[in-house]
């Protein structure tokens, strides 16, 4: 969801998921390969606004965060997987920063147990965000599974050329009060499920009337 309701402004935007596997709501999840956002209608995202983190993986897993400049960190969260292991060795659990690169997102976890870092890269193409799941290592062989995501990317603007330009901007309308962003996750069976998320809005009307709900 966008944390903005104003149309055309610079927002965070919040990623919350609890996997489940449906016939087994207390067992590990079906592990999730691909996940693909997609912003409501008019929505974007701008890589050239935040500083951008030129770090390769290699040097990601062995500096952690002071690999990247600090302008380039654009959101934070956490991750719980399921290794399907039994307890207390069930739940693995990850810190999470981002950081921005070309027409690219950089995701940093690091294991709160064993300060192992893993790298993933997402593509961003607009007001798409293209995700793969990478191999998690100390799970068993079919991979640890998604359990929960928790996640924030921040709202970021700075002045280029002399227009104000933001990292994620909400669209430029509001029509029936909500933005509707969608989901697609596609798991290791090759099972795809796509959901709508819906983020509410407010109508602008006019400057005597300014906005209303």
């Amino acid at each position: 969801r966008f944390a903005e309701r104003r149309p055309g402004v610079p927002t965070a935007l919040t990623f919350k998921v609890d996997y489940v596997n449906p016939n087994d709501p207390d067992g590990k999840p079906p592990p999730v390969r691909r996940v693909v956002e997609t912003l409501a209608e008019g929505a974007r995202f701008d890589t050239s606004v935040p500083e951008r983190c030129a770090a390769t993986d290699v040097q990601l897993i062995l500096f952690g965060e002071s690999a990247c400049p600090p302008g380039s960190r654009v959101g934070t969260g956490t991750i719980r997987i399921d290794t399907g292991f039994p307890e207390p060795n069930r739940f693995l659990h990850e810190d999470v920063v981002f950081f921005n690169n070309t027409n690219q997102l950089i995701f940093l976890t690091t294991d709160r147990d064993t300060g192992v870092h893993v790298v993933a890269r997402s593509t961003i193409e607009g007001g798409r965000l293209t995700s793969q799941a990478p191999p998690l290592p100390g799970t068993p062989p079919d991979g640890g599974a998604l359990d929960l995501v928790d996640t924030r990317l921040e709202a970021i603007s700075r002045v280029i050329g002399g227009e104000r330009r933001a990292y994620i901007t909400t669209p430029g309308l509001c029509q029936r009060h909500v933005w509707v962003n969608e989901l697609s996750f596609t798991y290791a069976d090759g099972v795809t499920q796509t959901v709508p998320s819906l983020s509410k809005c407010t109508r602008k009307t006019s400057p005597e009337q300014g906005d209303r709900p």
